[in-house]
């Protein structure tokens, strides 16, 4: 339903069983510096995108055409003389293909603890329904 495409620099000809276990791990490192995870429930599909140090300012989000984009902005701390820093910063943007059992909307998004979680309702048409067995 949301595919992930990640690339193996050693799997060439001589390595291509390498390859063929890359991303079935949940403990691979993250493809992207701002790694996210995607599920579904019965009623919604969620999804979190880590964005540590990102204020709610500078996140936004639209649908367009089935595609759910994230898009933020990690700003330098002002003030500070690196001596070195590893940190991402700049700015952001993600896509994420949805299924037609969204509702988008009906969405809801929260920015908590640098996570930012978005909440998807599903149509009622696309939720599961119980079949009640008559007796004959």
């Amino acid at each position: 339903m949301f595919p992930v495409s990640r690339r193996n620099p050693a799997s060439g000809p001589t390595n291509r069983l390498g390859g063929f276990f890359d991303g079935l791990s949940d403990s691979a490192a993250p493809a992207h510096p701002w790694p996210a995870a995607m599920w579904q429930d019965d009623d919604s599909i969620h999804i979190e995108v880590d964005l540590p140090g990102v204020i709610d300012e500078d996140v936004s989000m639209t649908v367009h055409e089935g595609v759910l984009w994230i898009r933020a902005e990690r700003r330098p701390a002002e003030g500070r003389r690196y001596v070195f820093n590893g940190r991402w910063r700049g700015r952001f943007e993600r896509a994420f293909a949805l299924p037609d059992a969204v509702d988008a909307d009906g969405a809801v998004a929260t920015l908590t603890d640098g996570v930012l979680s978005v909440d998807l309702p599903k149509r009622p048409e696309a939720k599961p329904r119980k079949i009640t067995l008559k007796v004959g």
